[in-house]
């Protein structure tokens, strides 16, 4: 993907997601982005992972984490919990190794576009309700809240 097309791709997302803050994890210059964004964002925040494990980072709306910064479930973990509720991750496409832990961790491989993939979390989306998990759909919901087992 070239680089207008990628900040078009997350201008669209920014946008579509009501976002007002981003936290990006990269050593990349993002200075186009930022100039796309200006309107849409409150703040962006650049940092690399020697920060994340600080504890400097503050929390955002959205958390994108760049091909260009090798992450673990870990760090993963703590923005999951302490940062943001909705996390997208760019890895190249020839690198195979975390897609597992990816899955693991309750990230959706979206699309492949061009040499990147990208996973995507939203905590909002994560665990839909079903409509099977009540009372209704037990085998006795008459007996429900009457006995103790």
């Amino acid at each position: 993907m070239d680089r207008d097309g990628f900040n078009d791709f997350l201008l669209e997302v920014i946008q579509n997601e009501e976002v007002s803050s981003v936290l990006a994890i990269t050593k990349k210059d993002l200075g186009s982005l930022s100039k796309l964004c200006e309107e849409s964002l409150k703040s962006l925040s650049i940092m690399n992972l020697a920060h994340l494990d600080s504890n400097n980072a503050e929390s955002s709306d959205l958390c994108i984490i760049f091909d260009d910064m090798p992450i673990s479930k870990t760090q993963i973990g703590i923005i999951k919990n302490a940062l943001s509720q909705k996390i997208i991750i760019f890895k190249a496409k020839k690198d195979d190794s975390d897609h597992q832990n990816f899955l693991e961790l309750g990230f959706t491989h979206d699309v492949d576009i061009t040499h990147t993939r990208i996973y995507s979390y939203n905590l909002k989306t994560y665990n839909n309700k079903r409509g099977w998990n009540n009372p209704e759909g037990w085998a006795n919901p008459e007996n429900f809240e009457k006995f103790r087992w």
